[in-house]
């Protein structure tokens, strides 16, 4: 089918769509990317014609019998962002961002106007963070400066896919990213709906006609929406409740498993060896070499990243040398496997070379010159070529059974360069939210793409199934997801969500289209 021409849609026909990381690469029919009429002056207009323009697109796609997909980064490492010879919408391009005031607020709503930022699909999470942290041109009131209560490791995301895959962070209080959005604006063929929960409504309601939308208040729909797999429609814009700024005070300990393995499983750090065990960290992070912890047991070292929240004076200066593109990166990791693949006998010492180099001892306590705001800590990362990475959401009563699990499992696979990261994270809102236990451990299995981690990240999820342990995997990162694996983790949240898909999605040719083989495979579009 041929497009009419549209000089703010740029049209690729008949090409590859690559991911950041290049591990995952896709022939498609049209990468469709879109831009706004006006792209440095953003105004509610510009949003509605916007809107009108992408709807146009998912009418062509299904004119066409084309299965469609938004993608904002490129930043998963799974294939859930394509479709094989389908449309690809590229949505970086639509970064625009609005404040409110108090007359914009429900009556009955529980948060001010001056915690929401409405952010359009394509807005990275670094220009979200430097937009809340710092005076600009959407919040110039110097009293207004805020943040983001957790965001995944590193900003480069847009908002619309980090939401659309559950990013998680390791806030060990809050929960994950989509725990933070207050509305969502979701777009099909014919609909444009403005969606907020019926039990905490949050603008007034003719907010949803700046936007050009239907006002829908709905709990569930919601809970279906802030984590939609990109089977919902598409994401257009995301309004975020944001918190009051704030610094993070960064040390990075080597501590003995047998040490740290109580906390691992109940977050109680009495004991545990973290630099100040009399406060409660915000953020914690636990590295380590599955091959140590096998061998060594208790004596394993472990690499424990901790931040503390620290009070934001109201004059902090706050700097940012934020990359307009995702930058090259290094090729360190490829190189490492290619090593590890002439002789698997060099494999720990590359591992080791790698943590030596990545993780190094440090402590800021004390040094308030060095505490640093969310946008500040949580930096671009760069592109690795050669990366994989997985992750585990397990109950965290079961984190050192899953560890053992892991391990076990490593010895059949001694040639994969990997580490095991453990962060954490409270139940999220979202129906498919994977970090659904109260609170989850996501055990990321982080390390250099072969044949033998591929083949490691597959045997934990058997491994785990054959030991009963509980367990959900990040929709974004490699997985080997089916049907009976999602039955199993999410139950009758699968039922709930199909159906809020239906009401939202009631035809099922546009449910069809919004697939993907994925979403096939795993019984979401039923």
């Amino acid at each position: 089918m041929r497009l009419m021409p549209d000089s703010f849609i740029d049209v690729r026909n008949t090409v590859d769509w690559i991911n950041h990381h290049e591990n995952v690469r896709v022939p498609v029919a049209k990468i469709l990317t879109v831009r706004n009429e006006t792209p440095a002056s953003a105004s509610f207009a510009g949003m509605r014609a916007t809107a009108a323009r992408l709807q146009k697109i998912i009418q062509d796609a299904l004119a066409a019998g084309k299965r469609i997909r938004a993608v904002g980064a490129h930043w998963s490492f799974s294939d859930i962002p394509t479709a094989a010879n389908g449309w690809i919408v590229e949505t970086n391009k639509l970064d625009w961002r609005f404040a409110f005031v108090a007359g914009d607020m429900h009556i009955s709503s529980n948060v001010t106007h001056d915690e929401l930022l409405l952010c359009q699909c394509g807005t990275l999470v670094a220009r979200i963070n430097e937009t809340l942290e710092s005076p600009n041109s959407v919040f110039p009131n110097s009293q207004r400066r805020k943040a983001l209560r957790t965001s995944g490791a590193s900003n480069g995301q847009t908002i619309a896919g980090a939401l659309g895959t559950g990013v998680h962070g390791s806030a060990i209080d809050v929960g994950g990213m989509e725990s933070q959005v207050v509305g969502i604006q979701l777009l099909s063929a014919t609909r444009n709906l403005w969606i907020e929960r019926a039990s905490a409504p949050v603008m007034k309601d003719g907010f949803a006609a700046r936007l050009g939308a239907e006002l829908i208040r709905d709990d569930n729909l919601f809970e279906a929406a802030i984590v939609s797999l990109g089977s919902l429609g598409i994401v257009h814009a995301v309004m975020l409740c944001s918190t009051g700024r704030y610094l993070l005070n960064t040390s990075l300990r080597r501590i003995r498993y047998g040490n740290i393995k109580a906390a691992l499983n109940s977050l109680n750090f009495q004991g545990s060896g973290i630099p100040d065990e009399t406060r409660r960290p915000y953020f914690f992070q636990a590295i380590m070499d599955p091959d140590d912890l096998w061998e060594d047991g208790d004596r394993a070292k472990v690499f424990c990243t901790v931040r503390y929240k620290e009070v934001c004076p109201p004059n902090h200066p706050v700097a940012y040398n934020l990359k307009k593109e995702n930058s090259d990166g290094t090729d360190l990791p490829k190189l490492i496997g290619d090593i590890i693949s002439l002789s698997p006998d060099f494999r720990d010492l590359a591992t080791w070379l790698l943590m030596e180099i990545l993780l190094k001892e440090q402590s800021e306590i004390g040094k308030a010159d060095k505490w640093r705001t969310p946008g500040q800590t949580y930096t671009f990362t760069d592109a690795r070529r050669g990366v994989a990475s997985s992750g585990f959401g397990v109950p965290l009563a079961q984190v050192s059974n899953a560890l053992a699990i892991m391990a076990e499992a490593f010895r059949a696979h001694k040639k994969a360069g990997v580490v095991l990261t453990c962060r954490y994270v409270q139940k999220s809102p979202g129906i498919l939210s994977f970090t659904r236990y109260d609170p989850t451990c996501v055990i990321d299995i982080d390390g250099i793409d072969s044949q033998a981690t591929q083949k490691l990240i597959k045997l934990v999820a058997q491994r785990f199934e054959a030991a009963g342990m509980p367990f959900t995997m990040h929709w974004g990162k490699t997985n080997h997801l089916t049907k009976a694996r999602v039955r199993a983790a999410f139950g009758g949240n699968v039922d709930r969500w199909i159906v809020a898909r239906r009401t939202l999605l009631p035809d099922q040719a546009e449910r069809d289209a919004f697939s993907n083989d994925f979403i096939d495979a795993v019984g979401l579009n039923a």
